[in-house]
């Protein structure tokens, strides 16, 4: 009887034991798994502090162009008062700086805004691309660059998109129509070979358009002269459109 007494406990001991040894790699596997989560959001926590700096910057100089017109339109108000002589002329002035008012109120707006898309696009893109993704912004663009290599694999000659590499592009197809506000550019160098080169750019966009449903439209091919293996999708706004907009209206101001 003691003898199965004795057995009995050294079971229930081995038992828990391992109990406690499979409980322990459990936990460890959690930490390990929220200091990943926690250097993803680091990350992306400094470009969030990066995109915000720069909307920190337009805002100041809006607002010394603000108080610069503030300064005029309360130095013309006590013109106004003191004379009437000349009202027609001062009439126009004020108007004039009424409009430039409402200009650099709309050029706030636009920035604005554009920043704040900008912000949510980097968002979802480290969402949806994982941590390594190589994302960042470019001249008002926001810029995936990715290998050749791994967009169309090691045959130099190769103009059919790898499999997984068209898996990574749908990803970024889903985020750009979301925001179908943005235009999308596919960026690559001709390279030594402009007959590959150039059809690996034109093929990237044709699947943006036929395999992931993306407007025409919305969609450029730009092949520049250079010898880098890196492709680039950017989403931007439509720039043409954006800046004949802020000239027009800053035409009809003057």
């Amino acid at each position: 009887m003691r003898t199965l007494t004795t057995s009995l406990l050294l079971v229930f001991a081995f038992s828990m034991s391992t109990t406690f040894a499979q409980s322990k790699k459990e936990l460890r596997e959690q930490v390990s798994a929220l200091n990943n989560k926690l250097k993803v959001l680091e990350q992306t926590q400094a470009d969030l502090g990066q995109a915000e700096r720069k909307v920190s910057s337009l805002e100041t100089q809006l607002e010394q162009l603000q108080t610069t017109n503030d300064g005029l339109m309360a130095n013309m108000n006590k013109f106004l008062e003191a004379s009437n002589q000349q009202s027609s002329t001062i009439g126009k002035t004020l108007e004039a700086l009424q409009q430039r008012e409402a200009q650099i109120k709309g050029i706030r707006d636009v920035f604005g805004a554009q920043d704040s898309i900008a912000i949510l696009v980097i968002t979802d893109l480290k969402r949806t691309l994982g941590e390594n993704a190589q994302i960042g912004m470019s001249k008002g663009a926001i810029t995936v660059q990715m290998e050749q290599s791994f967009l169309y694999g090691d045959k130099d000659k190769n103009l059919t998109i790898q499999e997984t590499a068209k898996s990574f592009l749908n990803k970024i197809a889903v985020v750009a129509n979301k925001y179908n506000q943005l235009s999308l550019s596919v960026v690559g160098d001709a390279g030594l070979e402009p007959e590959i080169g150039g059809p690996r750019v034109i093929g990237i966009t044709s699947a943006f358009e036929n395999d992931f449903e993306v407007a025409p439209n919305r969609l450029r091919s730009i092949v520049t002269n250079g010898f880098s293996s890196v492709v680039r999708v950017q989403l931007h706004p439509d720039f043409n459109d954006f800046y004949l907009d802020m000239k027009d209206d800053l035409k009809s101001g003057n």
